[in-house]
């Protein structure tokens, strides 16, 4: 029964049986059992295996036991090593998220070297409960409700019509070893806890509870598509991209009916949680600067928009320019040149292109972005302006104003990029050199 099950599966899905299959093998009952039918069934497949060195011993056991047993069957396989807790220490994650992401990053990349068809996984369908109550307790919306897709691109999860111990019981039928994680009745582990605490009650409410949760999956999945189309329009309608940075303006969100939701999920791909959305919400009408942070993007709270970035470290080096240099790449693309001043010269109407009076300037010059205390005299002014106070004049975001790259000669702003040259190095009637500097698109 199960063997047809999956077999009908696998050609719902659109698997074919000359199709090279790469199948997540971990030693554990579900993916045992997958790597069994698929033999049966006659496809083509090879096994990858990851060794996450998180249970001493039992981790390099689980990868003799799936080595040994494939080599036992013609099976090629695949086996890598990771460093689990230092990926998860180095970027802040969780170990369990460390692990997800480790192993799906190899498994694609073998897809793509191995040219694979598929990738299949032993999620089976108490996984997908087990998921759902997690997802819930942790507030991940509609998102994290809808239970997984049998089908995903090219990953496939043909068991989640199957139970555990359906899966379990076909082992022991067949004669199918596996391994058994020790950790999984350490209820100190939440899916554990929910496994063993949560489950066993909502199955004596309802003997039918399985099934009942697989219409339900069913059921929020099709909400789930409804609802992803509106929140796909809104992206388009509302989302502006520019210069590697994604604008949201606050009156279109102040004015959505359910701007808590669609905020969430425009925003939760980028790693923000429930939690930093409703500190997104209750800034709305507070001042601008307020800040918020995911592991991998910051959200600034602007005057009429939320800027989102990625959340890389800022640019501190100094980027110097000699005099006989007549063109940079770093930190952005420019030109110089001087020359004689001549009664044919005009200025450039540019924003991108200064001249400058080459004689009042000293060399090497130097890029910087700004600091505390910075100021000059904004051309066409007789006094000195803070350069804070600029950008506010001139309306500069937060993060515009952190990209905003100043021109400096000995210790003063000659030109604030893109924007504003001082005024006492203008090209003036007394001038007799030029320096242009023009910044490539």
């Amino acid at each position: 029964m199960v063997l047809s099950r999956v077999k009908e599966a696998l050609e719902n899905l659109g698997v074919k049986p000359e199709d090279r299959i790469l199948v997540a093998l971990s030693g554990g009952a579900d993916s045992m059992t997958l790597l069994f039918l698929l033999n049966e069934l006659g496809h083509f497949c090879q096994a990858a295996h990851c060794n996450f060195h998180l249970r001493d011993k039992e981790s390099n056991q689980d990868e003799r036991f799936v080595f040994d047993y494939c080599l036992g069957r013609d099976i090629p396989i695949h086996v890598k090593h990771f460093d689990t807790q230092e990926e998860a220490r180095k970027r802040g994650i969780s170990i369990e998220m460390a692990a997800r992401d480790l192993r799906y990053k190899w498994f694609w990349e073998l897809v793509d070297k191995e040219g694979f068809q598929w990738l299949m996984t032993g999620h089976h369908g108490d996984d997908m409960i087990e998921t759902f109550f997690l997802n819930l307790a942790r507030g991940t919306g509609l998102r994290g409700l809808k239970g997984m897709r049998p089908k995903n691109g090219k990953l496939i999860r043909p068991l989640l019509s199957l139970q555990r111990e359906e899966i379990e019981q076909f082992c022991h039928e067949n004669g199918i070893p596996y391994r058994t994680d020790s950790s999984n009745s350490d209820v100190i582990f939440q899916r554990n806890n929910i496994r063993h605490n949560v489950l066993p009650v909502m199955n004596m409410l309802n003997p039918s509870f399985f099934n009942t949760m697989l219409h339900n999956f069913h059921n929020l999945d099709e909400a789930w598509q409804i609802f992803e189309k509106e929140v796909s329009e809104v992206r388009k309608n509302v989302v502006a991209e520019e210069d590697n940075q994604m604008l949201v303006p606050l009156r279109l969100i102040r004015e959505h009916p359910q701007k808590r939701t669609m905020l969430f999920e425009i925003l939760h791909p980028y790693g923000f949680n429930s939690k930093t959305i409703d500190e997104v919400i209750d800034s709305l009408g507070g001042t601008p600067g307020k800040q918020f942070f995911s592991q991998t993007h910051r959200l600034v709270r602007d005057r009429y928009n939320l800027i989102l970035v990625p959340r890389d470290e800022a640019d501190h080096r100094f980027y110097y320019i000699q005099g006989d240099d007549e063109n940079i790449e770093d930190p952005f693309p420019m030109s110089l040149r001087i020359f004689e001043k001549n009664d044919d010269f005009t200025f450039s109407r540019e924003s991108e292109c200064v001249h400058l009076d080459a004689d009042l300037i000293e060399f090497p010059l130097h890029l910087r972005h700004w600091q505390d205390g910075d100021h000059f005299r904004p051309l066409g002014m007789e006094q000195f302006k803070k350069l804070s106070d600029f950008f506010v004049d001139q309306k500069f975001s937060l993060v515009g104003k952190e990209k905003t790259w100043l021109l400096i000669s000995g210790e003063d702003i000659i030109w604030v990029v893109g924007h504003r040259i001082d005024d006492r190095f203008k090209v003036s009637k007394t001038t007799r050199r030029i320096l242009e500097l023009k910044v490539k698109p």
